[in-house]
């Protein structure tokens, strides 16, 4: 009850007629407790995807790439540490033992660190975005020393410094933008701060291989034989916008909203809601400004800012049922907010079931009629909203 014909990001939480309690959902140590017969039932994150390798065994939300040598990898030969014991791979590509999990968007930023005493002559180790192609940063072993080194497999190109002779550990990063489908490397000295390392590497989403990039530890001996190891101490996934960052609906504010398509503004035109050019006079006036207004649940109202009223849907939301109108009724005047993130959104009527829509290069009055977006966002129901003055 209360929910919509359709899925937006935000839904009704239903009522299971128990007492259920709040677990923060960045409790990564949270379980359930559910006990069989009770009234209560704990909410918990169903994957803990930081692992500092102080149990007896891996976070079940590790994959090995392929079936592992368990002879070279051990959680019991230093407590608290996973230790990767190199065996010969001509690349990371071929590398056996690599340790993965599934990458969540819409932005990820693991961290690994990692402890080098045990790295010998052919060794590499580090932390990888797998997939094809795939890229990643890491630490050699060399004749001469430790050196910093992060390859890009798509160009091939390698960035490589050497690391000041002492140096026993280092924390390595990799920061994803889903939404971009973008990748920055950095690392870290003392785990606080972190220096750009590396060429930018462009993630790429294709069904030959994963579903995306998977982040990956580790090792391997690249001179053809078998080497030291790699002890990994920490690994660790930030998570900016699991939890929506901050409020992405800018309640109370006044907002433009561009069309994606064709780059027109919505203006309020003679009691009706119109696409119009940039150019157009009517766009530099309070008739393109829409104040934001809360209506729970992650519905809003728009209202005008040249008084001529709140936007709101009639009959069954064809070309020009999209009204501003002085004293609208409450599901009239309501819209799911549907964010599509970067500042884009799609707006849900609660009468007809779909989105505003305004036809790309038309100027014609919009509707209330679209099923939502199509790849590409072109189709007329995605907006740019921007926060402007009053």
């Amino acid at each position: 009850p209360g929910n919509l014909q359709r899925t937006p990001r935000t839904w009704v939480k239903p009522n299971v007629s128990k007492v259920v309690a709040d677990v923060p959902i960045g409790d990564r140590n949270a379980h359930s407790r559910q006990n069989p017969g009770s009234e209560t039932t704990e909410q918990f994150a169903p994957y803990r995807r930081d692992d500092d390798f102080s149990g007896p065994q891996l976070n079940p939300v590790w994959q090995w790439n392929h079936v592992p040598d368990d002879a070279k990898w051990s959680l019991s030969a230093r407590a608290g540490y996973l230790r990767l014991s190199t065996l010969p791979a001509k690349d990371f590509w071929t590398a056996r033992n690599t340790l993965t999990q599934r990458a969540v968007g819409p932005e990820g930023i693991p961290t690994a660190e990692l402890e080098l005493a045990g790295l010998q002559p052919g060794d590499v180790a580090g932390l990888a975005l797998l997939n094809l192609p795939h890229a990643w940063i890491g630490v050699a072993r060399t004749a001469d020393g430790l050196t910093l080194t992060q390859f890009d497999q798509r160009s091939g190109a390698s960035a490589t410094a050497a690391l000041p002779a002492g140096t026993t550990r280092v924390w390595l990063r990799a920061a994803c933008d889903f939404i971009k489908e973008e990748a920055a490397f950095s690392y870290s000295a003392d785990g606080e701060k972190f220096t750009p390392f590396g060429r930018q590497f462009t993630m790429v989403f294709q069904l030959k291989t994963f579903q995306g990039i998977r982040y990956s530890l580790f090792a391997y001996n690249a001179d053809g034989r078998a080497g030291g190891y790699a002890d990994f101490d920490s690994f660790t996934v930030a998570e900016p916008q699991a939890n929506g960052g901050n409020n992405r609906i800018p309640l109370g504010k006044v907002i433009t909203l561009t069309s994606v398509a064709d780059d027109t503004r919505l203006v309020a035109w003679n009691g009706l809601l119109r696409p119009m050019a940039p150019g157009a006079a009517q766009v530099a006036t309070p008739a393109a400004r829409f104040r934001v207004v809360d209506r729970g649940l992650g519905r809003v109202a728009l209202q005008t800012l040249d008084g001529s009223g709140t936007v709101a849907v009639s009959g069954i939301g064809g070309m020009g049922d999209v009204r501003l109108l002085k004293s609208p009724g409450d599901t009239a005047a309501s819209f799911q907010w549907q964010d599509l993130l970067g500042h884009e959104v799609m707006f849900l009527s609660l009468v007809t079931h779909r989105h505003i829509h305004a036809e790309p290069n038309s100027g014609e009055l919009t509707s209330a009629d679209s099923p939502g977006a199509r790849p590409g966002k072109k189709d007329g129901a995605v907006f740019r909203w921007e926060v402007v003055p009053e």
